[in-house]
């Protein structure tokens, strides 16, 4: 399989119920953990920032994903806007400039 990225713009997946948008999320980045091929990145931004902040519900899947060698990536201007600066749990804080340096990397970009 080619490199690729994931880029997580909001709290949910797909349309819809909000409770069941958030949860096709929740699976989608718990069922990240058993795949044998990692993504490179997870990169946050918007109010997908969220989710690797304090209270998320997905810490202990991006935890375990950090761990394996994937880089989580969070927009410090959102976390900035969110008031979540302090708060941010897993990965580190990553600038527009190499967001845009990722994403012209030539992997394949995923969006859920």
């Amino acid at each position: 399989m080619s490199k690729y990225e994931i880029v997580i713009k909001s709290t949910s997946m797909g349309v819809g119920e909000k409770e069941l948008s958030e949860n096709l999320l929740k699976g989608f980045i718990h069922t990240l953990t058993t795949k044998e091929t990692l993504p490179e990145h997870i990169i946050f931004y918007g109010e997908g920032v969220k989710l690797a902040a304090k209270g998320s519900q997905v810490l202990s899947d991006l935890k375990e994903l950090k761990a394996k060698g994937v880089e989580i990536l969070s927009c410090g201007i959102c976390l900035d806007y969110y008031e979540l600066d302090e708060y941010l749990e897993v990965g580190k804080v990553t600038t527009m400039g190499e967001v845009v340096d990722i994403l012209y990397s030539g992997n394949i970009i995923i969006e859920p």
